[in-house]
């Protein structure tokens, strides 16, 4: 057995699943969801069905590799490259699951190709999951200790217009070319009640002001907007499928601070107004009854156990 933290290279990893081809792995974007796809693969007796590895943890795949696929450098390029790598040398081979998240595929920006082995969330994020009457009624009820009047409904509808505006926000940020990225210090401040024309350029501005002038591909904050504009009116159907999973938490705290912010008064609930925090007890609230109905959740599930 490897040592802990030991990354293999592709070879390594394509010898492995030759040789003992009853290996099952599954390989995700990230630790949290490692952690929340082990606990969803747990037969019950704390025994996982397959290991889940965090691809970053595990294999060694260079930055090179994706950008000669056309593939964007981050973590979901690392999945769907290797989910190509597999699917070209071992065909048709049961030794592995790859999960990316949708991300901005439901706007036509990104890659949903069909490769073998690969899966993609069934909405564009992780998180999103837990976006459900039955996940939200136990984070406000137990973990948060809110009051009655606050429920799943109003807080959906509270936070749905600042989430899809952030996705879409986001989205023209990343296409630009600049590597603009939204201030922190503006997510952290976020008015979910505004989320109008004049905000959203005032958001491209601030966030090209932090690009050198001869960085910004011609970009402005006018035609960032005219671009956002044009992507917003594609916004149609199951909002879960325009969601950045990280803004989910942040905009929860936010709306928890506008209706009822003495619930992070006491020292047991303070921590929990960290976005990251949150976004962590949020997802040990989603039970795995509720995402036994999910496509991706019952294909996954099917596979580890054959």
């Amino acid at each position: 057995m490897q040592e802990a933290g030991y990354r293999r290279t592709v070879e390594e990893l394509i010898t492995l699943y030759e040789v003992e081809p009853e290996v099952r792995d599954v390989f995700v974007e990230g630790r949290s969801d490692r952690n929340f796809l082990r606990e969803y693969l747990s037969d019950g007796s704390e025994v996982t069905l397959c290991a889940v590895y965090d691809i970053s943890d595990r294999v060694e795949i260079p930055d090179s590799e994706l950008l000669n696929a056309g593939l964007l450098v981050g973590k979901r390029g690392r999945v769907i490259w290797l989910a190509q790598e597999l699917a070209r040398r071992i065909p048709g081979h049961s030794s592995a699951l790859l999960v990316a998240d949708k991300d901005f595929a439901s706007l036509g920006a990104d890659p949903k190709d069909e490769i073998h082995g690969l899966l993609y969330t069934d909405f564009s994020s992780m998180e999103a999951y837990a976006l459900n009457n039955r996940t939200l009624s136990k984070l406000l009820r137990v973990a948060i200790g809110a009051p009655d009047y606050v429920t799943p409904a109003s807080l959906i509808s509270a936070i749905k217009p600042a989430l899809l505006c952030l996705f879409v926000l986001r989205l023209c940020l990343r296409e630009s070319g600049t590597q603009a990225v939204i201030p922190a210090k503006i997510l952290s401040k976020w008015d979910l009640d505004d989320n109008s024309e004049a905000k959203i350029k005032e958001v491209f501005r601030l966030s090209l002001d932090k690009v050198p002038r001869g960085e910004r591909n011609g970009k402005t904050p006018d035609s960032l907007l005219a671009e956002y504009l044009s992507y917003r009116e594609k916004v149609v159907g199951e909002f879960r499928d325009y969601i950045n999973g990280h803004d989910v938490s942040l905009a929860i705290v936010r709306f928890l601070k506008s209706e009822c912010a003495h619930v992070f008064n006491s020292d047991a609930r303070r921590p929990l107004q960290s976005p990251v925090v949150l976004e962590l007890v949020m997802m040990s609230c989603i039970e795995n009854g509720h995402l036994d109905d999910a496509p991706m959740f019952q294909t996954l599930r099917r596979w580890a156990r054959s």
